[in-house]
């Protein structure tokens, strides 16, 4: 493999935003091989195809749970056994969950924190360990906007979003001097996808995951720590963020 080569390991590697990111980096000749994980294998077949198709990379597959925290260090032995070197993951799975049944019931709460937040940050973790013996490496985490605070439709969620953004900016921290290793939370707002299609997003603080992808692969060139998506979330935020609360519980973003 030459030196200019690199790895792209996609973890969710089905989800719109996903494969929006792999359509747009694969008609770059530097990646010399991609990886895909989930758990749907027609689903990832299909995105497999799709990329081969565009990219002159080996485009493989991988089936794992991947939102299963005890799976995470057999997962991670079965990426080992494919590529030498993780050069860069982006992480995508995830899932949303209704607020109303969360509240009444701890078993789906649970669901929700070990995929959204114990599982990846696990991953985070084991990539950091694998890029401090590389000496290099990038990870691509998507957060969210609703991490920035806490609202009644949605605050479970945004929950294990906040806390994913705190672990993602930590180890960016963690490895400030090291040059070539890169942590990155993308915190997009409303996205058109299979995954809100029951909430029908739109108007124009809604995204297509294609301009999501957009952002993340200038957010990877940057080595950005964090990046809303579309920028004007950062500006919407910071006023949210601000709002004392009986003004904030009369806001409907």
């Amino acid at each position: 493999m030459a030196s200019t080569s690199k790895t792209l390991v996609v973890l969710g590697a089905s989800s719109a935003v996903a494969h929006a990111y792999l359509r747009l980096v694969s008609t770059q000749p530097n990646y010399a091989q991609i990886l895909l994980l989930g758990r749907n294998q027609e689903k990832l077949e299909r995105v497999r195809q799709d990329i081969e198709a565009r990219s002159t990379a080996r485009v493989n597959v991988i089936l794992a749970d991947l939102g299963r925290p005890d799976q995470v260090p057999a997962t991670l032995e079965k990426i080992k056994g494919e590529i030498d070197r993780i050069d860069e993951c982006l992480i995508a799975y995830g899932m949303l969950g209704d607020q109303q049944t969360l509240q009444v019931n701890p078993t789906t709460i649970q669901n929700l924190l070990e995929t959204n937040f114990v599982s990846v940050t696990l991953w985070l973790e084991a990539l950091a360990t694998e890029f401090e013996t590389q000496k290099r490496g990038h990870v691509v985490v998507i957060g969210s906007v609703a991490g920035d605070r806490g609202r009644k439709s949605n605050y479970l969620y945004g929950a294990t979003k906040s806390g994913l953004e705190r672990v993602s900016e930590g180890l960016s921290h963690r490895f400030a001097r090291e040059s070539d290793i890169h942590f990155t939370c993308i915190k997009p707002g409303f996205i058109e996808s299979p995954m809100t299609a029951h909430l029908e997003p739109s108007g124009p603080l809604c995204a297509s995951p294609e301009q999501i992808a957009r952002t993340m692969r200038r957010a990877v060139k940057a080595k950005r720590v964090r990046v809303y998506a579309p920028w004007m979330w950062r500006y919407i935020l910071l006023v949210v963020r601000a709002l004392p609360v009986p003004i904030f519980h009369r806001t409907k973003i």
